[in-house]
């Protein structure tokens, strides 16, 4: 993770992993064939650890709208206990390695719900996911770069919501109830 933050996935070479790694060539093409093996590998590992993180956070919770907030709103507070790692996911999430299938699955199970309980506007789910991972993109660059703060990202959630199908009020109510929620969550150990 270390030589992808610093080198970006594009510019790291396997001698850059072994290094890092300290392992010789050979261990490393035992395990990857290639460095686009290790970034898939990685990536799907990224994944599955905010995965069960968000789980935890949305345990019991039966608005889908809310559940897509404090989705947001806790993959943010992670990113910023976590720089590191967002600034990998980042990276990765800039190249050809194909997205996480799991965290696409999971953004579409959502939106669907949100949409058969009339929380969201029916929409091409693509266009829909395509607003959320973009937005959240953007706002992560802006994040870790230190240009924006918790309010940007209130904003973000509310903006989305908004444009998903809840009115102004009701997407500034559910955004900063999620917000809150998130910040009470003092049973927090890193899965990330």
């Amino acid at each position: 993770m270390d030589v992808i933050a610093d080198k970006g996935p594009a510019t790291a070479s396997v001698e850059d992993f072994v290094a890092a790694a300290g392992v010789s060539r050979g261990t490393f093409y035992n395990y990857f064939p290639a460095i686009e093996d290790l970034l898939e590998a990685l990536n799907a590992h990224l994944a599955e650890g905010l995965d069960r993180r968000l789980a935890i956070v949305t345990e019991g919770e039966r608005d889908p709208a809310m559940v897509l907030a404090l989705i947001v709103h806790e993959g943010f507070r992670l990113t910023m206990l976590n720089p590191l790692r967002g600034w990998v996911a980042l990276r990765i999430e800039g190249t050809s390695i194909p997205r996480a299938a799991l965290v696409a699955q999971r953004f579409d199970q959502i939106f669907q719900w949100a949409v058969d309980k009339g929380r969201f506007q029916a929409c091409d789910p693509d266009a829909a996911r395509n607003l959320m991972f973009g937005a959240v993109r953007m706002a992560q660059q802006e994040i870790l770069a230190q240009r924006a703060d918790l309010t940007h990202i209130s904003d973000l959630v509310r903006l989305t919501l908004t444009a998903y199908g809840l009115d102004a009020q009701e997407a500034e109510r559910v955004s900063h109830a999620a917000r809150a929620a998130v910040q009470r969550k003092v049973h927090y150990s890193p899965v990330m």
